[in-house]
């Protein structure tokens, strides 16, 4: 993974001790909190990191990936590829919740409503569906029993093999490969968890990112970002990373803090970068500000 460039100055003080607790939690430390500017209505829900630059996907805006710029105060939104996708049934909002990138460039967003990925290649000039809808597939070993948590995540292994989550009641994890004449997919249900989840959520899956043969998935409801093994009938979380009192923190909490807010994740060599999706909601300190944050953390040393 090529290192991203982050030369800016701290914006937003916070004091994070980066150290384990006593129930073998790594606590993560901020460098950076950019408020993120562009069109109206933005909810980010997927981030990448591809050849040093940072992009994502929103809910509300089906047709565009974004470049981000990284300034010294703020995080800037530049459209980078404008598409529209091959119609799909009767479905109006397509819901694009995750974003991934192969080596060569090609970008590849999962959509909620769909149950599908989408692949665009590099120029922008290639755009389709690669797989039918994995909506049955899911439903089979309980997955998609809620409504709006459905597909939320994914990541890109290697040439026509995927990782996609399952948002929450249940969770879970489905493994794609496209290579063989039929499409092959394991699903996982995977609703338990080994952390303490905050009065009135349920265990998520909200992205999910690979690398060096590791998955790492981010657990919106619970602040944390932890390591997933697939194993032949299981999947396991270990060494987990948390992120709760930066988001909770008086300078960056949204009035409403029923639920995380983090939507999507990316990693280089020496940085953590989560976007957080607030619905709009302000920030209790800044009553006027709506803006949506990118948080960019120091990465443990593995």
């Amino acid at each position: 993974m090529k290192r991203l460039a982050v030369v800016l100055s701290i914006v937003v003080a916070v004091i994070v001790i980066w150290v384990s607790s006593d129930d073998g939690i790594l606590n993560l430390r901020l460098t950076h909190a950019l408020p993120i500017e562009g069109p109206e209505n933005l909810e980010p829900s997927g981030l990448v990191i591809y050849n040093g630059m940072l992009f994502m996907v929103s809910d509300d805006h089906d047709t565009t990936i974004f470049k981000i710029n990284l300034l010294e105060d703020k995080a800037v939104l530049e459209p980078y590829i404008t598409f529209r996708a091959p119609a799909v049934n009767e479905i109006d909002r397509l819901d694009f919740e995750g974003l991934s990138c192969d080596n060569e460039g090609n970008f590849y967003l999962v959509s909620e409503s769909a149950f599908r990925i989408l692949r665009i290649s590099a120029d922008g000039k290639d755009i389709s569906w690669i797989t039918p809808s994995l909506r049955p597939y899911g439903q089979e070993k309980g997955l998609f029993q809620v409504i709006n948590a459905n597909l939320e995540g994914i990541a890109w292994v290697e040439q026509n093999r995927f990782v996609v989550c399952a948002e929450r009641q249940p969770r879970g994890i489905m493994k794609l490969d496209l290579e063989k004449s039929h499409m092959d997919i394991k699903v996982y249900k995977h609703n338990k968890s080994k952390l303490e989840m905050p009065k009135d959520r349920a265990p998520d899956f909200s992205a999910l990112y690979y690398e060096n043969d590791v998955l790492y998935a981010l657990q919106r409801g619970a602040h944390t970002i932890c390591k997933i093994t697939i194993h032949e009938n299981r999947i396991e979380e270990t060494e987990f990373w948390s992120y709760e009192s930066i988001e909770n923190s008086p300078e960056l909490r949204y009035s409403d803090m029923t639920y995380g807010h983090a939507e999507g994740l990316s990693m280089d060599e020496d940085h953590i970068f989560l976007i957080l999706d607030n619905n709009l909601d302000v920030r209790t300190k800044y009553p006027e500000d709506r803006r949506p944050l990118l948080l960019i953390m120091e990465r443990p040393m593995n």
